[in-house]
């Protein structure tokens, strides 16, 4: 038996305005902290290139630090542990991308 609904009193989600504030304080935090996160390996990538100066360096460091502190600022108001920010991101080796193993074609064997 298949439930009836009337066209004229739509379906309404019962939701409570500061659980959804929450949450999507949560989700805002898991995209900055995944930008942040890809920023800090473009910043080790160009360190470990060696094309800065050292001021450059320790100004990159020091932005680096508060970046994350401001992070756990953020983590704090929203109630968000590091742990809830694990997002299953490195399915595969991000050194791997980096050398040929991904660049040569797989030879089929049937």
């Amino acid at each position: 038996m298949k439930p009836q609904f009337s066209e004229s009193q739509p379906q309404r989600i019962q939701a409570d305005s500061e659980e959804i504030g929450r949450g999507l304080g949560r989700l805002v935090i898991a995209v900055l902290d995944l930008i942040r996160q890809l920023l800090e390996r473009q910043a080790l990538r160009r360190v470990e290139g060696g094309g800065l100066t050292d001021g450059q360096v320790e100004r990159l460091g020091l932005a680096l630090l508060g970046l994350e502190d401001r992070f756990a600022e953020l983590r704090d108001v929203f109630g968000v542990t590091e742990t809830d920010l694990d997002l299953p991101l490195d399915i595969v080796d991000p050194e791997a991308i980096c050398t040929d193993e991904l660049s040569e074609p797989t030879q089929r064997t049937t």
